[in-house]
């Protein structure tokens, strides 16, 4: 449906004083206006629509500036103006009209126009009529309509689902406009805004239709707070039944439009299965929008990251089977000062447990050294300059240059003393990284880092899954591709659980003996198939997401093989191994009824119970 008017209806309907006639037949379909202001001193954006195809106006301030000009100025700057698109220049009575406009509209043909009121109720009248003239609506069936977090999504596709869904979103607090037969009508902004057909002429109470002709009275059940007459609509979500055969999204980076009244609107298909909470996912595609609105493209971002990952890992920068520990990690976990060589941090590694007090090495035996397959961390305290100054100059400048020749990753000095200045310059000359640490006992130093070199360098194991912290308990969600794992534990994080890691896991055993799961490279991103690649940190925040955490428990998510909704329970209880270290492992049958995050927070709550000693 397409509507239009023309300037000779809008000179007829305003009463406006023809000064110059252009072309009055020329048909308008944007009921937008611009009032000119950057055009006077000469800045033209040639492509705009507003100097191309909206009905321009200017006022007595306008008209006032230009006739400040040089005759010269005024000439360049009006010709070039009058030389674009705009179907016609509105004057408001008080404006002073120049020659120049005149002159050049009779050479291009323009429609110069007065009006008899001034530049604001010019507009005021002219956008009324406009936007009742060039109305353009049209009813879409099958549709609903809600607002989500702010965000106005269009939801259609799956019956079942589709009521299902709504019903949930607005038990969590979102708002509907209508359950179908939308109404959608395209404002002057070129934007669409959707309405409750039977809302906009009455006050009645909305309704929701369930299967079956029955309806849910919302605003009974509700309150007047869950529904809406109008929104701006911004994203359109198509709920489909899982085919295996067909590819869903997983990245997102790929973006589908769908057209409403000729307006273009962002399209995602959810496919629908057991296991997966639409209601959360849908919630998610309303916050990930608001997230794009704000300039961070989720998708773009992680494929970027990604690439640039590869690209250090072709350059050696990034482990991959060789274990190497950035010196930059141990200096931002230690919280230590830099003395020198802050240029190489991030290229130097370290490759061993290893941490020495080089007490032999200044005394000029240096057999271990060179026995060593890789040179670890080296750690000074006051005890080693003392024992320096003990020894004749000749034997210590010679013993500490040969000693500072081999390619130690960092030198690490403890805190509260300054180093003699001839170590200072030898260390300088050499090239070392030296860096202070913030504790004053070399012994302090040197269990920490064992503790921290000891799991980094510790036997590790990726494993396929998603871990999450459900009541302070680290918990593995395992299952075949497709089951739900990412689904169930996006909904865990709504209920205020936290990440760790979704897709794969690296666990490694610490010290003491713990299994610990932290993410690879690109932590906190999920991806969730329809949507794509979502960042957990960014949309829900800090709190939602952690680094690491010890596993204690496995949950394998299976479908349900028994038709009957109530199965019989079971002992589903087993123990799988996990670098040699025995772990709890739970089955978990998912099905379309059952809410998967609910029981695996039950499933925690008895394992917590059982770590009490409670049956």
């Amino acid at each position: 449906m397409k509507t239009f008017t023309t300037v000779r209806e809008i000179v007829e309907k305003l009463n406006l004083k023809i000064i110059n006639e252009g072309n009055l037949d020329i048909k308008l379909y944007i009921p937008n206006l611009y009032q000119i202001g950057y055009e006077l001193v000469g800045f033209l954006d040639r492509d705009s629509d507003e100097l191309n195809k909206y009905i321009n106006i200017c006022g007595i301030k306008e008209a006032t500036y230009i006739e400040t000009f040089s005759s010269q100025k005024k000439d360049k700057i009006i010709s070039e103006y009058m030389s674009l698109g705009f179907p016609a220049l509105i004057f408001s009575k008080d404006a002073i009209i120049a020659e120049e406009f005149i002159t050049y509209a009779k050479k291009y043909n323009k429609n110069i126009l007065r009006s008899d009121e001034k530049a604001s109720v010019t507009i005021r009248k002219l956008k009324f009529f406009l936007s009742k003239t060039l109305l353009i609506e049209e009813i879409y069936q099958d549709y609903s309509l809600l607002e989500i977090h702010g965000v106005g999504v269009l939801l259609t596709g799956y019956l079942d689902a589709r009521k299902a869904v709504m019903v949930e979103l607005i038990e969590r607090g979102h708002r509907m406009i209508t359950d179908k037969n939308v109404v959608i009508q395209r404002t002057g902004e070129r934007e669409l805004i959707g309405y409750n057909q039977k809302k906009r002429d009455n006050n009645d109470h909305f309704l929701l239709e369930k299967i079956g002709g029955n309806y849910v009275d919302v605003t009974n059940h509700f309150g007047v707070k869950a529904t809406r007459k109008n929104k701006l609509i911004n994203i359109l979500v198509v709920l489909e039944k899982w085919d295996e055969k067909k590819f869903y999204d997983r990245l997102g980076v790929d973006e589908e439009y769908e057209s409403f009244i000729g307006e273009k609107i962002k399209k995602i298909t959810l496919p629908v299965r057991k296991g997966r909470n639409l209601a959360v996912i849908i919630e998610t595609a309303a916050l990930n929008f608001r997230l794009r609105k704000m300039g961070l493209n989720t998708p773009v971002y992680f494929l970027r990251k990604s690439q640039e990952l590869i690209r250090k890992r072709k350059e050696g920068k990034v482990m991959t089977n060789e274990k190497r520990l950035p010196v930059s990690k141990v200096i931002n976990e230690f919280d230590l000062e830099i003395v020198y060589g802050e240029n190489k941090i991030e290229d130097t590694f370290i490759k061993s447990t290893n941490v020495y007090r080089p007490s032999l090495s200044l005394i000029g035996f240096f057999d271990l050294i060179n026995e060593a397959k890789e040179i670890g961390i080296q750690v000074f305290s006051p005890i080693e300059f003392k024992f320096l100054e003990s020894r004749c100059e000749k034997d210590r400048i010679a013993n500490l240059k040969q000693y500072l020749t081999y390619a130690f990753p960092i030198i690490v000095l403890t805190n509260g003393f300054t180093p003699p200045d001839y170590f200072m310059e030898a260390v300088k000359e050499s090239g070392h990284i030296l860096v202070v640490a913030p504790y004053k006992k070399a012994s302090q130093i040197i269990a920490n880092l064992n503790n921290f070199l000891e799991s980094f360098f510790s036997e590790s194991v990726s494993v396929h899954g998603v871990f999450v912290e459900l009541f302070g308990f680290g918990v593995l969600l395992t299952g075949r591709s497709g089951i739900g794992k990412s689904e169930t534990a996006l909904e865990l994080i709504h209920r205020g659980h936290r990440l760790i890691s979704d897709d794969i896991v690296k666990f490694y055993k610490d010290t003491q003996g713990d299994i610990i799961g932290k993410s690879a490279e690109l932590p906190f991103f999920m991806e969730i198939r329809g949507l794509g690649i979502i960042d957990i940190k960014t949309l829900y925040g800090l709190s939602a997401v952690r680094i690491t955490k010890r596993l204690d428990l496995i949950i394998e998510l299976q479908s349900l093989e028994n038709t009957d909704y109530m199965s019989t329970p079971t002992e589903n209880t087993t123990i799988e191994e996990i670098l040699e270290t025995p772990i709890k492992k739970k089955i978990l049958e998912v099905s379309s009824g059952r809410n998967a995050a609910a029981m695996v927070e039950v499933i925690v709550m008895d394992h917590m119970s059982s770590v009490l000693g409670q049956k």
